[in-house]
């Protein structure tokens, strides 16, 4: 959310420019800490401090990506959008095993979900 807000604030206020800049703005600081720890990471991955700290995120960051995805799911998916997605993949799935190109498949996928997307609502 905040991505596309300074995306969009940036865009009103200072054009592409702003866009750009806004997005960067938003995107560098966590950029930066991530690589500084992933930096710090590696020497003291051997800890048992660091090694319980990270068995303990792991739980936690399924339940994040579980609760964000019922919270997506709850308005995203409905009857008719469960159909579409299971032709879709069911599409995909029979490409992937005839070895067409993934990137066949993924605009193939992505152009079927834009047009059942306008179709449904």
């Amino acid at each position: 959310l905040a991505v596309n807000v300074a995306t969009y604030v940036g865009a009103e206020v200072g054009g592409l420019f702003g866009a750009i800049c806004a997005t960067f703005g938003v995107v560098f600081p966590a950029f930066a800490i991530i690589l500084i720890v992933a930096k710090c990471y590696e020497a003291f991955k051997a800890s048992k401090i660091v090694k319980g700290c990270m068995s303990g995120l792991k739980p936690a960051v399924v339940g994040l990506i579980g609760t964000a995805v019922v919270s997506i799911g709850r308005t995203v998916f409905t009857s008719s959008s469960i159909v579409v997605m299971a032709i879709i993949f069911a599409l995909s799935l029979y490409l992937a095993l005839k070895k067409k190109s993934p990137i066949l498949i993924i605009c193939i996928a992505a152009s079927l979900g834009i047009v059942a997307g306008y179709l449904i609502s």
